[in-house]
């Protein structure tokens, strides 16, 4: 009964809210009845105990945000009626407002009037979980199996998709341990622990517990968990062994394939990977999740002809439409086709890549030549509402467009604008100290570089570029040797700062240390520059031929490199 008088007074709380700014006075068009004399109802019961009184109270507490009251008048009312519609209120109430106690205490309450519903026996576990009573969780949560006609797979599934949904992780995993091994017949008993265990980075107890559900059956979920825990404990050999070979016994299982796929990619075996994309799209050959992905793999592998044809038939199915059209001028970027890039990029107006899409087709505009162009589009971003990280995008890419178009000052100029509206910004000190230096304006350099060293004492770019000004442009070796020697401690496999120690080891008569450190450097990155550092060393340590040899290598990669052509001109004429 007081459900039915519940469900009316949610009807008409509007009504009781609303009546009490009514005029009470005469109505026009009416007359006033003769007042009769009311006589008072002898009352029982204090109001404030009455079950309607207290509904109401508890309902206006809710729509008010007044959740302590409604706590309070809900959980009174679970006690006091048969009712488990109240009690699961009440239950709900509690947790929404975080008092796990009147929670415990309602929902103990519904499952007294309602002994088997599994729904109650779930929400307080849950409780249970909160506030770290392992035993108690436990119970209810084995109520709940044993509730059951039948237990099966469906059975811990659920118990799956419940118990990972709590942030208690210690208490989770103590209760899925146990269930794991009082139900230990039970595959997906076993798979319950190994895969919370596998959330909460216990790589180990998860391939154990992952072992045991698979020794009973073959539970393809599994097999990805247990490929992930295997590369956590340093076992990636066996990982993709483990997995390909599950894929393998079931090879039209498109999760499982996909699980595997991903673990390929993860690894960054890309090809690898696309192979196994390519077996997904042919089951699925208008996913466009499998379409996007093939299409970056094959971009990633420069296989450009493919990337576009997934990419296009993405757009045909009007699906992913801002990526498709950014990866489309990426593709059309890699093949020099710059006009057709710019096309693409122009067309990309939604979506996170737009604006990564609008610097690429300013920087291409700048290729073709157009370098006014470009810092106007540049400019109109900027007038735009942006954040500071991307202003200082926006700022570096102008300035970069200028360096490339020889325009130094210019660029220089552009930085000091920036600098004005983010000052100390690391990223552009260090741009406008690099552009400085093309001017021949070492003391700016020193000055930004020294600025950033203030504020990031441990920046290695900011050391190795001031070291290495100094040891290739002034007579103070023994300061860039320092400021080096700190950048390779801290960035000891960065091949540009292996090259500029080895260069001031040159500059100092190191010349032993400086060829096997240019030598490393240039196995590391073939670039240009260290190819010239290298020759020249081994040139003027009388092994010209080795040198000639390094830096005809560099030329045939890049036959215009200045840095080496400017260095073997400069000794072949001597």
């Amino acid at each position: 009964m007081l459900v039915r008088i519940f469900t009316l007074l949610l009807l008409l709380l509007p009504l009781i809210t609303g009546c009490a700014t009514l005029d009470r006075g005469p109505q026009y068009g009416l007359v006033e009845a003769p007042v009769e004399k009311i006589y008072p109802l002898e009352i029982t019961t204090p109001i404030e105990n009455d079950p309607v009184y207290q509904l109401v109270v508890a309902e206006l507490a809710v729509n008010r945000g007044q959740t302590e009251t409604a706590i309070d008048n809900y959980l009174a009312l679970a006690i006091s009626q048969d009712d488990p519609k109240l009690a699961e209120r009440a239950v709900r109430i509690a947790v929404f407002g975080q008092d796990l106690n009147a929670a415990q205490v309602a929902a103990e309450r519904w499952i007294e009037l309602e002994p088997k519903k599994i729904e109650a026996q779930q929400i307080i576990a849950a409780i249970f979980i909160r506030q770290g009573n392992a035993d108690q969780a436990y119970y209810y949560v084995d109520e709940v199996i044993k509730t059951q006609d039948d237990i099966d797979d469906q059975t811990f599934i659920s118990l799956l998709n419940v118990l990972a949904r709590e942030q208690n992780t210690e208490t989770v995993l103590r209760v899925s341990k146990r269930l794991a091994d009082n139900y230990s017949g039970f595959a997906y008993a076993h798979f319950l622990h190994g895969s919370l265990a596998s959330r909460a980075d216990l790589a180990q107890e998860s391939l154990d517990y992952l072992d045991n559900a698979l020794a009973i059956k073959d539970i393809p979920d599994a097999h990805a968990i247990r490929a992930k825990m295997l590369i956590k404990v340093g076992k990636r050999e066996e990982a993709v062994i483990s997995l390909k070979r599950a894929v393998l016994s079931k090879p039209e299982n498109k999760q499982l394939r996909l699980a595997y796929a991903r673990l390929l990619v993860d690894l960054k075996e890309y090809e690898r990977a696309r192979t196994e994309f390519e077996k997904l799209h042919l089951m699925a050959p208008n996913d466009p999740d499998l379409l996007y992905t093939l299409g970056l793999l094959s971009l990633e592998s420069q296989r450009f002809d493919s990337a576009e044809k997934y990419l296009l038939k993405l757009l045909g199915l009007n699906k992913r439409i801002g990526e498709a059209q950014y990866y489309l001028g990426r593709i059309n970027e890699s093949r020099n086709q710059y006009q057709q890039a710019i096309d693409w990029y122009q067309k990309v107006n939604t979506g996170e890549y737009r604006f990564d899409a609008q610097i690429r087709s300013a920087n291409l505009l700048a290729k073709s030549g157009d370098t006014d162009n470009a810092i106007q589009q540049l400019k109109k971003m900027a007038e735009g509402s942006q954040s500071k990280a991307s202003l200082v995008r926006i700022y570096l890419a102008k300035g970069e467009i200028l360096k490339e178009a020889n325009r130094y000052q210019d660029a220089i100029e552009i930085y000091n604008q920036a600098l004005k509206v983010i000052p100390g910004n690391i990223d552009l000190l260090y741009a406008r100290g690099l552009t400085a230096e093309r001017i021949d304006n070492l003391e700016l350099l020193e000055q930004d570089m020294r600025t950033i060293l203030t504020t990031e004492p441990d920046n290695a770019h900011a050391l190795n570029a001031l070291g290495f000004t100094l040891a290739d442009r002034t007579d103070r070796l023994q300061e860039a040797y320092q400021l080096l020697q700190r950048a390779i401690e801290i960035k000891p496999e960065d091949p540009a700062i292996i090259d500029s120690y080895g260069w001031i080891n040159y500059r100092l008569g190191n010349y032993d240390e400086a060829i096997r450190l240019l030598k490393k450097a240039l196995s590391q990155f073939e670039d240009g520059e260290i190819a010239a550092h290298l020759g020249e060393v081994l040139w003027v340590t009388g092994r010209q031929e080795e040198a000639l040899g390094i830096w005809e290598r560099a030329l045939q990669k890049s036959p215009e490199d200045p840095f080496v052509l400017k260095t073997m001109e400069r000794f072949q004429q001597r």
